[in-house]
């Protein structure tokens, strides 16, 4: 089984990555988790919560991570049935999850949900192995006594305290990417890579709003914790909760100020386009009226039309063609010279 597991004195730490049918399976029979809460994690239909029960607390929270080709993790299947593992297990239909195309190269955020069961003398950690946060802290604690005591002597909640305060420290990073990714774009607009520039904009906002969709429903559970209104997770942890609603929100307003300044750069990079846009309409407008009399030669020399000036030579009609031939690969040159085609 994917289940590992460090004791300290009678403290557990679980820590399950990706579980699977006998994972879940062990964690019911032994912990008596509720099926529907394993289910939720499985089809991945939880919304961040923090609740409550007789023999345990569930405290369900989504994180970030950067994905290079924008693929969503697949859960594992059965090799018998392809069906997911806890589909076999309880029979409940498989909701879907959105896929971002695969052809997608650029770097997305996504997000991978974290459940925390925490009992008496246990914390159990579900997750899909995205975030390294947990599988550090994991095998800190595996590795020497001192880590141990460090980590687990305080009890279920301080571990988990511990664990979300470095998942939330590592969305910093995520946001310090997100505004190196807004300075690059302000950089290109002084280039004239448009193209690539317009699909940098459209990556940027769709991640600033993905990001902050993960983050606005989290603030309100930490601020209930730090007000102290779930008794088994409170007491003493309190400041160390509002420790972690002080960096959400610093978070947050990092996210509120990157929305801002693309959202200026996106007007910018509009109005650069516009006048580019107003730019070329006026070149053509000026090639058109120059161009205007040649055209009615030509159709005047394209017809059959006895007693046209000069309709005796022909060289002159091929000299005119000739004009009108250099005009118009001139055009495409000066096209091609300030990037328009």
């Amino acid at each position: 089984m994917n289940i590992q597991t460090v004791t300290f004195q009678d403290f557990s730490f679980i820590n399950v990555i990706s579980p699977g049918k006998l994972e879940l399976k062990y964690l019911k029979n032994n912990y008596g988790f509720d099926t529907l809460h394993l289910d939720d994690y499985i089809n991945k239909i939880q919304t961040p919560k923090v609740e409550t029960f007789k023999n345990y607390s569930l405290i369900v929270l989504d994180f970030p991570y950067f994905s290079a080709n924008g693929a969503q993790p697949v859960l594992k299947t059965d090799e018998k049935t392809n069906k997911p593992f806890l589909e076999n297990l309880l029979e409940i239909p498989k909701s879907t999850l959105p896929q971002f195309p695969s052809s997608e190269k650029r770097r997305r955020i996504l997000s991978t949900q974290v459940d925390f069961f925490l009992g008496k003398n246990y914390l159990v950690v579900l997750h899909e192995g995205f975030l390294t946060p947990i599988n550090d802290i994991f095998t800190n604690c595996q590795k020497t006594m001192q880590n141990r005591r460090e980590y687990l002597s305080d009890g279920p909640v301080f571990l988990a305290y511990r664990i979300i305060d470095s998942l939330v420290d590592s969305c910093f990073p995520v946001v310090n990417e997100i505004s190196s990714s807004i300075d690059k774009i302000d950089r290109e607009l002084e280039n004239v890579h448009y193209k690539k520039t317009i699909e940098n904009i459209s990556i940027t906002r769709r991640n600033i709003v993905f990001f902050s969709t993960m983050i606005k429903p989290i603030i309100p559970l930490f601020r209930q914790l730090e007000e102290g209104k779930h008794k088994e997770l409170n007491g003493s942890m309190e400041p160390f909760w509002g420790n972690v609603l002080d960096h959400l929100q610093k978070i947050w307003e990092r996210l509120e100020d990157s929305r801002e300044l693309i959202e200026g750069i996106s007007l910018s990079n509009e109005s650069i386009l516009s006048f580019k846009n107003n730019e070329i309409v006026r070149f053509l407008t000026v090639i058109t009226s120059i161009s205007f009399p040649f055209v009615i030669v030509n159709n005047l020399y394209s017809m059959n039309i006895a007693g046209l000036p000069y309709s005796q030579h022909p060289w002159i009609v091929w000299v005119l063609f000739g004009i009108i031939f250099t005009a118009g690969v001139g055009i495409i040159v000066y096209f091609k010279a300030r990037d328009w085609i």
